[in-house]
């Protein structure tokens, strides 16, 4: 079970063309654990907008909405990229290009929870807001308690 395949998370990796840049390549064996920890940080972050019964469906990359997949194989490939680099050099920029994918992939995720990125055929639930009236006593109408409650 995967928001991404390797095609997915291979299109967001320098190939190598770039003299500052190694080439990194995701394979099955090396971004499986990775896919797993962002499919759950995917499904955390979510999880306040969205039912699990939505998020469960997206149980392969073609049942997983074009939006997700791309912040998935972002994620996926700025983690891969950033282990393969520290590996053998501790020296990162701090506009790495790991880091750059992150932020990119933090902002649309950021930006799907407060509505401006529509999730197509996703239904989003938003908890009714509280006001200070669900907390505190306002008259000595039949409550747990009141105001004029003793103690």
């Amino acid at each position: 079970m995967s928001f991404t395949t390797v095609d997915d998370i291979n299109a967001y990796l320098p190939d190598g063309s770039n003299a500052a840049s190694p080439a990194v390549e995701a394979d099955s064996v090396n971004v499986a654990k990775i896919q797993l920890s962002v499919e759950r940080v995917i499904r955390g972050y979510l999880a306040r907008i969205l039912s699990t019964a939505t998020m469960a469906a997206w149980d392969e990359p073609v049942n997983t909405p074009d939006i997700i997949r791309e912040v998935a194989a972002m994620l996926e490939a700025a983690q891969l990229f950033f282990d393969q680099v520290a590996a053998s050099s501790l020296d990162l920029d701090d506009r790495h290009i790991a880091q750059v994918l992150y932020d990119r992939a933090m902002l649309i995720l950021n930006d799907i929870i407060s509505g401006q990125i529509i999730v197509p055929n996703v239904i989003v639930d938003t908890p009714e807001t509280m006001s200070l009236e669900n907390f505190f006593p306002i008259d000595d109408t039949d409550r747990a308690f009141t105001l004029t409650q003793p103690l």
